[in-house]
């Protein structure tokens, strides 16, 4: 597991293109300060690229699926 800001790292795991439905990649660690973890293991198919991708991977096209506050 890897924690990341999420405010700063723009990963697909974080992305709302990522399907994930169940949001079984990626853990809150300390949300409050926006820290997370992600499993850089786990491959799913982006809805954007229609191929899968690496948790740990990226792009121009990044959205979050989380609420930041």
């Amino acid at each position: 597991m890897i924690a990341v800001n999420i405010k700063t790292a723009k990963k697909c795991a974080f992305c709302k293109y990522w399907y994930d439905p169940t949001n079984s990649g990626i853990y809150p660690k300390a949300s409050k300060i926006n820290l997370w973890e992600y499993d850089e293991k786990i491959k799913c198919k982006c809805l954007q690229k229609n191929m899968d991708m690496k948790a740990s991977a990226f792009c121009g096209k990044y959205q979050s699926k989380i609420e930041i506050l």
